[in-house]
């Protein structure tokens, strides 16, 4: 297979010289063009945790349902959370989001379910949720 990178090689290298005729620009062809795509990769990013958001990692959305409205009224809101998220990440994204420390939280992993429709076997997909407990007098906008 070493035989054909040559020919492929080649055939870039042309395309580029090309292009840069049309252009009007020198004919030297840069070295990612000749290099392999494994020499070429970049480094990759590493972000500061302290500058990064965590919220969008850990939050999906308010889980709103009829049981979750009335909890609300005693300073309990649910969240929809992504499955790898605990109770510390959970903390910081409220802080994060809404400026506001909960007092306690508790997760729920709600398990998938099998259903059958239309004489075929199907799949619910399961969820983890989040119910954040505040103090009184705070409150957060959903």
């Amino acid at each position: 297979m070493a035989i054909f990178d040559i020919f492929k090689k080649r055939k870039e290298k042309e395309r580029y010289e090309n292009k840069r005729k049309t252009k009007g620009v020198s004919e030297s062809v840069p070295e990612k063009i000749i290099s392999d795509k494994k020499d070429a990769k970049e480094p990759e990013k590493k972000f500061n945790l302290s500058e990064k958001s965590i919220a969008p990692d850990v939050l999906i959305g308010p889980h709103i349902t009829e049981k979750a409205t009335f909890l609300n009224e005693g300073n309990v809101y649910v969240f929809e959370i992504k499955p790898k998220s605990n109770k510390i990440m959970v903390k910081q994204a409220i802080k994060e989001l809404y400026g506001v420390a909960p007092k306690k939280i508790r997760i729920i992993n709600s398990p998938s379910k099998t259903r059958f429709f239309r004489g075929q076997k199907g799949e619910k997909s399961g969820y983890k949720k989040a119910m954040v407990y505040l103090k009184e007098g705070d409150k957060i906008e959903v």
